[in-house]
């Protein structure tokens, strides 16, 4: 008993909370003690532990009912934190019962300490039917596995037993990875017999910022964190759920070539700064943080020429250049380890432009500047693919704000000479290439357009019959569908057999079943397997299909009693009902992916009101009644023109004579009657691909 008393601990009632990382950790108060019953906090009395007196059954009484959880949580002290052991205990039974209180027995296997405890109303309470305790706390070690029992006071012969093995918050858990590039996933595996929590983060400085939506429980199995861009700051951080639990960070695309791509530019944000009439700023700001080299260069026919000689003056991840021509052809060109970036600002306002107008032999530049500016001009001849100085360069100067054109005349002999246009008054700035439209360039154009119209014509009369052929003999959009359904018997096996097969071979579906996946199923287990392929359906927007029986209804029944805990994180590898179930109950808490899912049910083995009204906002379809519907729904076709409708209605009739038909037909006649009869199988069966 002397170690009970040196222990710290406390009781009371709190809400869930959710602890995330170092920066939350809860501090336990010295033996402070609540409780609640029926809504309502009553106080509590510690004591030390004796014996309650052993006492006959009431009637009704069950523990079925209730549940015993345990956690790790931190007792701070000035600058030193030790892990503790709460214990959680939700009691709920079907008929009043006169429950004292709770009295609780720690065991430690590591060091065999055992602690015991009594906690009990201070005033009288009558017959209740619902109490929650919560009891701060049994001190132990990092690692230790323990056992915590409960029993009522007084002793009704029921007890709530569970082990737990206490978090470690120094130290951050092992985990494993592997990297599929071409998918953009990266793989992480937990320790075993584990709960642990990964998630994807930009890795900047001493802080890893999350990603939003990208978290995961990991529960003994290998689960796929999946990330928009490839990244070298991008990592992987897992840690144990828990306040102030040690994080691993591992960032594997450090040194990858790939990682310093166009993902790294397409991740970051270019905001054009002007601060004068001659400078061009801009400001780089991404998920890394990068400090690459910025030069200038003029952008022409896809090729940005370099000035090599520019530099930008640097502050604060904003790049500034002076004396610069802020033409819309003048760009960033951004270089870090072995890529480059080019980035162009979009000007609506230039600060000047210049139009050419041919007479005889001569060409009339025309000016037009919104600031004070000098231009340049030079004749060039065009030869190949060069154009060079045939004449002295002229000149051009505006001196002050004004809305006159300035007028440039050159002499030209031939239609070959074309015209360097530049502005001289600053130190960078590109040149520009105004090459004259004479007539028969025209003409030659337009003879060039009706051309390329003849030859497209024929291309597009082909396609449009290819289109209309395919609308009236197969179905022109093709979906990823995965089937849930329960395992009733080997005669409902073969129905869904049946069904599957007439959605792959006549709608040309992409089928998930897990009668059809037997070995990867084996090999994995059901919870990961259903999972990953939900994952799978929501990438290549598919379609999830329920199906529906009399038999869900009962089982359902029985699922909806467990608390929402229970709910979503069921794990039984072999329970392909109650996991399906919390495969669907976590989306709809969520509101994620709802139109991915259908409900269907065959008529005359289930009724509509068979169904859970949890289900409400999911389309439900009727077999074979609604079987046109389910197909427009799993294609998603936009609305069809007037043939193209008739075509696709005569694809639906088409399946529905179809020998594949006939036999899912045949499958529910049979299954009819053997359930009229009470004559269903109830033996494993498996149906192949």
């Amino acid at each position: 008993m002397g170690s009970v008393c040196r222990r710290l601990f406390s009781l009371c009632l709190v809400s869930s909370v959710l602890y995330r990382g170092r920066s939350e950790v809860r501090k336990i108060t010295r033996r402070t003690a609540y409780g609640d019953s029926g809504g309502q906090q009553q106080p509590l009395d510690i004591e030390a532990y004796t014996y309650p007196e052993r006492v006959e059954t009431p009637v009704g009484f069950s523990l079925n009912h209730s549940s015993l959880e345990i956690s790790t949580i931190l007792f701070c002290q000035l600058s030193r934190c030790i892990p503790c052991v709460q214990v959680h205990i939700r009691m709920n039974n079907s008929v009043p019962v006169t429950i004292d209180g709770v009295q609780i027995h720690f065991f430690e296997y590591k060091s065999n300490r055992n602690s015991e405890i009594q906690v009990r109303w201070k005033n009288y309470m009558p017959p209740i039917n619902t109490a929650n305790f919560i009891y701060e706390c049994f001190e132990s070690d990092a690692g230790s596995k323990v056992e915590v029992g409960v029993k009522t006071i007084p002793d009704y012969g029921h007890q709530l037993t569970e082990e737990y093995n206490v978090e470690d918050y120094e130290t951050g858990p092992l985990m494993n990875y592997s990297v599929i590039l071409k998918k953009k996933q990266i793989l992480v595996t937990g320790p075993p017999g584990r709960v642990l929590k990964a998630m994807l983060c930009y890795k900047r400085g001493l802080v890893c910022r999350e990603l939003k939506n990208s978290s995961v429980l990991l529960i003994n199995s290998t689960f796929s964190l999946s990330y928009e861009y490839l990244l070298p700051c991008l990592c992987v951080q897992a840690f144990y759920p828990g306040p102030d639990s040690s994080r691993t960070t591992i960032c594997p695309f450090t040194n990858t070539l790939e990682a310093f791509g166009p993902d790294l530019w397409r991740s970051s944000n270019f905001s054009d700064l002007i601060h004068h009439r001659n400078s061009m700023a801009v400001r780089l700001t991404g998920k890394c943080h990068i400090k690459p080299s910025v030069v200038l260069c003029w952008k022409s026919n896809g090729i940005c020429e370099e000035f090599e000689e520019s530099a930008a003056k640097i502050s604060k991840s904003v790049y500034v250049f002076e004396s610069v021509d802020r033409h819309s052809q003048m760009c960033f060109k951004f270089k870090y380890k072995n890529s480059s970036h080019i980035e162009c600002r979009n000007r609506r306002d230039a600060d000047w432009n210049v139009t050419m107008v041919t007479e005889s032999n001569q060409l009339l530049l025309s000016f037009a500047s919104r600031i004070p500016a000098s231009f340049s001009a030079v004749l060039c001849k065009t030869e190949e693919d060069e154009c060079k100085n045939q004449t002295l360069i002229h000149n051009v100067t505006q001196t002050e704000f004004s809305t006159q054109k300035l007028l440039m005349v050159l002499s030209v002999e031939s239609h070959k000479f074309c015209v360097r246009v530049w502005r001289s008054d600053v130190v960078f700035s590109g040149k520009q290439l105004l090459c004259p439209q004479y007539s028969r360039n025209q003409l030659g154009l337009g003879l060039l357009s009706t051309l390329v119209l003849l030859a497209v014509m024929p291309m597009l009369v082909y396609m449009v019959w290819k289109f209309a052929t395919k609308v009236v003999s197969a179905p022109l959009w093709s979906r990823t569908v995965l089937m849930m359904y329960s395992p009733d018997s080997e005669d409902q096996k073969k129905l869904i057999c049946a069904f599957a097969d007439v959605l792959k071979t006549e709608l040309h579906c992409n089928i998930i079943l897990d009668l059809w996946d037997t070995g990867r199923v084996a090999e994995i287990g059901i919870v990961s397997w259903l999972y990953s392929k939900r994952e799978l359906v929501e990438r290549e927007g598919g379609k999830i299909i329920i199906i529906w029986s009399k038999k869900n209804q009962k089982m359902y029944d029985q699922w909806s009693m467990l608390d929402s805990g229970s709910k979503m994180n069921h794990n039984d590898l072999h329970d392909l009902f109650n996991t399906s179930m919390a495969c669907v109950y976590n989306d709809i808490l969520q509101n994620r992916g709802i139109k991915d899912y259908s409900i269907i049910y065959f008529d005359g083995l289930c009724n509509k009101e068979n169904i859970p009204a949890i289900f409400t906002k999911i389309p439900k379809y009727r077999m074979l009644k609604d079987f046109s519907s389910l197909v427009h729904a799993l294609q998603s076709a936009p609305k069809f023109p007037c043939g193209l409708e008739l075509g696709a209605k005569f694809l639906v009739h088409k399946i529905l004579r179809s020998e594949k038909m006939q036999t899912l037909r045949n499958q529910i006649e049979q299954f009819t009657k053997l359930q009229r009869h009470g004559l269903l199988c109830c033996e494993e069966s498996d149906c192949s691909d």
